[in-house]
């Protein structure tokens, strides 16, 4: 069977492949379109980079199982796929440590003021070690918004050093919340009145998309920090950007962008008091290694006849089904 990969895979995943019998092919493309014939005749498809809509789908009679080296899923049709009977799998947990380690990170890079510090040193400012705009994060309110797997560690770490939690389930699921070891929210705009520090934990969709608007934004403390490693698209930009160079809020660390890679013209490149990272909350040695070999298990496995059981849309078992019959 043959696997086509739109990026390098670990060394791990590429011998598992191996080792189950597949030829894998390597694209090191984001544009499918550009190795469209390959795809044609491939069993599988791993997309690390890149979108894989309908028009890439239905040109691909042999694709049995899409895979995402991550748990986002946006830049997939997962409807076009599962009406074709194509699973979409990913990888839940294979990242959550290296992305909540990324947000608390970004966490105390703006409440140290690092940025400014690190840049006006190198100006020669010694002075800068003054500004008296850096503050402990310890007894300070931190809301979470998604407490799946990765809010989850970020709600360990923040309570390890000294933060109250509080925890905002889109869905409402107070059991859930609570077993993360936040105290409840009922109500957003609360919680973004409320805490110190805002971070973004939840999938791109259509009620998720400018999650924090311009009204949104105004709820937030003037002290307030703003930590996305999600989706760029959960937060509005425009909105984001005028906050922080209005001072309406203090700082922002932001790992995830709307349009990806970055455009020269998003205005959080000329936003103050912002920590800017390129979507690589993500990206540590083990994170790759393990999002690699978790979806390279799921494809295989799939390819070999079997249910895995992380896929976003499981009816896209019952569809392959029906397409074989």
């Amino acid at each position: 069977m043959k696997i086509v990969a739109s990026h390098q895979l670990d060394p791990a995943a590429v011998d598992y492949l191996q080792e189950q019998g597949f030829e894998l092919t390597i694209a090191n493309s984001p544009d499918p379109s550009s190795y469209i014939d390959q795809l044609k005749t491939a069993d599988a498809f791993i997309l690390r980079v890149g979108v894989c809509d309908a028009s890439i789908i239905e040109q691909c009679p042999n694709l049995k199982v899409i895979g995402r080296t991550g748990v986002g899923y946006d830049n997939v049709d997962v409807q076009c796929a599962a009406k074709h009977g194509i699973p979409v799998v990913i990888t839940p947990g294979a990242n959550s440590r290296s992305v909540a380690e990324h947000a608390v990170g970004l966490m105390f890079a703006c409440a140290k003021n690092m940025k400014e510090a690190d840049c006006e040193l190198r100006k020669g400012n010694w002075l800068i070690r003054d500004a008296g705009k850096a503050v402990e994060l310890a007894g300070r309110k931190v809301g979470i918004i998604g407490v799946g797997a990765i809010g989850k560690l970020v709600a360990q770490l923040c309570s390890a050093i000294g933060m109250e939690c509080f925890g905002y389930s889109h869905s409402h699921n107070r059991a859930k919340v609570e077993a993360a070891g936040c105290a409840y929210c009922e109500n957003l705009d609360d919680m973004l009145s409320e805490c110190d520090v805002i971070t973004l934990h939840v999938p791109l969709k259509g009620n998720t998309r400018h999650l924090l608007g311009a009204r949104e934004i105004s709820l937030m403390k003037k002290n307030a920090i703003l930590i996305n490693t999600s989706r760029g698209a959960v937060v509005d930009e425009q909105a984001l950007a005028d906050a922080l160079n209005a001072n309406r809020i203090a700082a922002a660390g932001i790992d995830v962008f709307s349009t990806e890679p970055i455009t020269m013209d998003n205005p959080l490149l000329r936003a103050k008091n912002i920590v800017l990272t390129p979507h690589n909350a993500a990206l540590t040695k083990e994170a790759l290694r393990n999002m690699c070999v978790d979806c390279a298990k799921g494809c295989a496995a799939i390819c070999q006849g079997e249910k895995w059981p992380h896929v976003v849309d499981p009816s896209a078992y019952e569809a392959s089904s029906k397409c074989r019959k």
